[in-house]
C-alpha cells in the first residue's frame, strides 16, 4: 500500500521558506533553531543570501526588547541614556555591518575582518549582566559558502554574554 501523500491532493508542490533555508543549509527544518524556522525570517535570509558574495558573512538577531527596559527608563539599559536598540545598530553599522532593508534584525558583513572587528568591540553595557535581561534572545552567524546559495549557520552568542 502506498504511504499518504497530502501534497498529490492538493498539489502544494511549492515549498515554504522554511525548506527552501534548509534545503540550502542541508539540514532538517526542526534542526533549526527556533526563530530560523519562522517564514518571515526565513524569507529574509534567503533573500540576503543573493546579494551575499561566496564567504561573506551575516549575522541575525532576535531582539529581546526587555533587555532595553529593565528600569524605569524606557528603551535604555540599565536607564543609561545611550545605551540603546539604536545604539548597538549604529555600532554594527560602523563596523561594516549593513543593515539588510532597515530592519536591524539582519546584518550583512563583506569578508571575516569586518564581522570579526564588529564580534569583539561591542561595547561592554551590551554583555550579559546577572539579574538583568539580556538584549538579545538568540544571535546567529550566516555563512555563504559557494555561489549556488549553500549556506551554513553558527550560534554567534559570544559577543553578547561575555
Amino acid at each position: 500500500m502506498e504511504k499518504f501523500n497530502p501534497k498529490r491532493i492538493f498539489k502544494t508542490d511549492k515549498k515554504s521558506k522554511v525548506e527552501k533555508l534548509t534545503e540550502k543549509m542541508g539540514v532538517e527544518p526542526f534542526a533549526l533553531p527556533t526563530f530560523l524556522q519562522n517564514e518571515n525570517n526565513a524569507a529574509l535570509i534567503l533573500q540576503a543570501i543573493k546579494q551575499m558574495n561566496v564567504d561573506d558573512t551575516a549575522i541575525f538577531i532576535q531582539w529581546n526588547h526587555q533587555g532595553f527596559n529593565d528600569t524605569t527608563m524606557p528603551n535604555c539599559r540599565n536607564g543609561v541614556y545611550g545605551q540603546t536598540l539604536d545604539a548597538i545598530v549604529a555600532y554594527i553599522v560602523g563596523c561594516g555591518g549593513v543593515n539588510f532593508y532597515d530592519m536591524n534584525t539582519l546584518f550583512l558583513f563583506k569578508g571575516n575582518f569586518a564581522i570579526a572587528s564588529c564580534q569583539y568591540g561591542l561595547p561592554k553595557w551590551t554583555h550579559h549582566q546577572t539579574g538583568i535581561p539580556d538584549v538579545c534572545h538568540s544571535i546567529c552567524r550566516i555563512n555563504k559558502l559557494s555561489t549556488t546559495g549553500r549556506i551554513d549557520y553558527e550560534p554567534f552568542d559570544y559577543p553578547f554574554v561575555v
